[in-house]
């Protein structure tokens, strides 16, 4: 996707990376992925494809990534915006504050709409983890810190998150049981792959929590160790696939994305520019979805 895999950085003509930065930071590249993922999971259950579900999770990803400026702007509205700081986000915060506003806004019309079937309670659970993970909350006139600020948590919650919003409200959409063999097998192989993708991102940000005196599992067992734990996950995702039924093009499709995504958690370190983990980390997760496409394509 125009980034040299060994520096992280983009080799595209200024213009192309001005809008690869955009489609990166404004996190419209993470949502692509979660509606990718969805439609996978559709292919994966061999359910009728729900288009307006993954239009629904797009939409929600893109407002829940986008909360911190939302929250930013509501909080000091009357900010000063500076268009040289070298933070992508910082510089656009308006604007990615609005694109919140709006998706979360496009969201509540598509899940009316479409009369999506998906319980409202199981709904809210999930959005009071995603809202709580950024927001920070006021308790009896204190403040109380954001969810990311517990110990080792943050990558279960997200892990979590995305196997919940991926793989079983679209299960749940299609009417299907979710306490079912299948379906718990499905739900356990998208965290293990979520979840060892989201300790590459307490790598990147390992020296940001060390400075916020965050623990991180880095900051823990240190950054080569924590590449192996997420490589060990990676070989329990890869077990738990062949002992859960896949088969034929499917089940090498399946492996394939998880060697790729060994390969980009081997090659990360803390030194790593953002770039890195913003193209190939959340990348592995549209090759995993676009991969099971494919072969579904041809398959079929």
């Amino acid at each position: 996707m125009g980034v040299n895999t060994h520096t992280g950085q983009s080799i595209l003509p200024p213009v192309l990376n001005k809008l690869l930065e955009g489609l990166l930071y404004s996190h419209f590249f993470i949502s692509i992925c979660g509606f990718s993922l969805t439609i996978e999971t559709f292919l994966l259950a061999r359910l009728p494809i729900s288009w307006g579900m993954a239009i629904f999770i797009f939409f929600a990803t893109l407002f829940t990534y986008n909360l911190s400026s939302i929250q930013s702007v509501l909080r000091r509205p009357h900010q000063s915006i500076n268009r040289k700081d070298p933070v992508w986000n910082q510089r656009y915060k308006i604007e990615l504050a609005v694109l919140g506003l709006l998706s979360i806004g496009v969201a509540s019309i598509v899940y009316f709409w479409l009369r999506l079937q998906i319980n409202v309670w199981f709904l809210l659970h999930l959005a009071v983890i995603s809202v709580g993970y950024t927001v920070p909350v006021l308790y009896k006139n204190k403040r109380v810190k954001p969810l990311r600020s517990v110990p080792l948590l943050k990558v279960f919650l997200v892990a979590y998150v995305w196997a919940m919003v991926t793989a079983v409200l679209p299960l749940l959409d299609a009417g299907a049981e979710v306490w079912q063999p299948e379906a718990l097998w499905l739900f356990l192989r998208r965290f293990l792959f979520i979840f060892a993708l989201a300790l590459l991102f307490d790598i990147r940000d390992y020296s940001y929590d060390r400075g916020t005196n965050t623990l991180t599992f880095p900051g823990w067992i240190g950054v080569r160790n924590t590449k192996l734990l997420s490589m060990g996950l990676l070989l329990l995702y890869m077990l738990v696939l062949l002992g859960s039924g896949e088969s034929g093009g499917i089940l090498w499709v399946l492996m394939a994305s998880a060697v790729g995504a060994a390969v980009i958690v081997w090659r990360s370190s803390a030194k790593r520019p953002r770039l890195y983990f913003a193209v190939l980390a959340d990348g592995a997760m549209l090759l995993h979805a676009g991969m099971v496409m494919l072969a579904t394509a041809v398959a079929g």
